[in-house]
């Protein structure tokens, strides 16, 4: 219902953090993954642990396709006293605005991002801010002209009821009227119908309806890394696939990590005399090489791994 301060969810990351590496015990352990790789998913080498901040907006998101889809008491009471024309996208902020409305009102700017219109006689659709004509909305394909348009709130039906006269602050130059013609011409090549306009979301494409999930999903596009299918999809021990993804990130407390960590040692490994790292603590010691030589003998392989580039080959 309501939009999270930042403090509140770093306060709230910060518990999940400790409860993550130290469970419920008081003592403190090492952080061995930075939080934001944490809340990647699991194909872009996460563990697949939701970004409060990205759920609380899709989930906010989810209450203005409600509004619009759906009919119910609270819909009406709502559009009664903020929706007096219609138009999610025309909507001002007031000062008397509930807390609750103001939190929407400042998600608003992506719900209009993930929503289209299918637009039949234009009543419901506004003509500047709303997807409808093209993949894009026309206030962002014909900035300036929006600038200098007097009449930003006009819906599509109103603009063919004038039949294309709205009002500029100034006069067109040559160039801006040529582009307000070829505006013009898209607007009247679009098939309009007499029925009503039906909103739909781009971001679901299988059914063009909206979920907290296809929201989630475009708020978190910039996470990149490798998904490290061959490890969630192994069939084994849960707890064992997360130590094989802390191994693939070079995350275990092998003794090299734990000196960059200032931890006083001695950094030799414990069977023979060379300096412990992932690569020889879990390939290179000798015996590491009787364990994989005796899984090779099992399994019939002539060949074992001497680092983690070749066993994830």
């Amino acid at each position: 219902m309501y939009l999270l301060p930042k403090t509140i969810i770093k306060a709230l990351d910060k518990q999940r953090r400790c409860f993550l590496w130290q469970g419920g015990g008081r003592k403190r352990k090492y952080h061995l993954i930075r939080w934001t790789t944490i809340c990647k998913s699991k194909k872009r080498g996460g563990l697949g642990i939701k970004n409060i901040s990205n759920m609380n907006v899709s989930l906010l998101c989810k209450w203005w396709w409600r509004l619009e889809m759906e009919n119910g008491i609270w819909q009406d009471i709502v559009k009664a006293k903020y929706m007096t024309s219609g138009i999610i996208s025309n909507i001002k902020w007031k000062l008397n605005d509930s807390p609750v409305w103001k939190d929407l009102l400042q998600v608003r700017h992506i719900y209009l991002k993930g929503r289209s219109i299918r637009t039949g006689n234009g009543a419901q659709t506004s003509l500047w801010k709303d997807t409808w004509v093209g993949s894009r909305p026309l206030c962002t394909v014909q900035p300036i002209l929006f600038d200098l348009c007097s009449e930003k709130d006009i819906s599509v039906q109103d603009f063919l009821l004038k039949k294309g006269h709205i009002l500029f602050q100034r006069w067109l130059s040559n160039l801006l009227f040529e582009q307000w013609l070829e505006t013009i011409n898209l607007i009247y090549s679009y098939p309009f119908t007499d029925e009503v306009d039906k909103v739909c979301w781009r971001w679901n494409k299988k059914h063009g309806i909206f979920s907290t999930k296809s929201t989630y999903d475009w708020l978190s596009q910039g996470d990149e890394g490798p998904g490290f299918k061959h490890i969630w999809k192994a069939k084994i021990p849960y707890k064992i696939k997360i130590f094989m993804w802390l191994l693939e990130q070079n995350a275990v407390l092998t003794k090299d990590n734990l000196l960059r960590r200032n931890w006083l040692g001695d950094p030799t490994c414990y069977f023979c005399s060379y300096s412990e790292s992932r690569d020889h603590l879990f390939f290179q010691c000798p015996i590491s090489k009787v364990v994989w030589g005796v899984i090779g003998t099992f399994l019939g392989a002539y060949n074992i791994p001497r680092d983690i580039t070749q066993y994830d080959g």
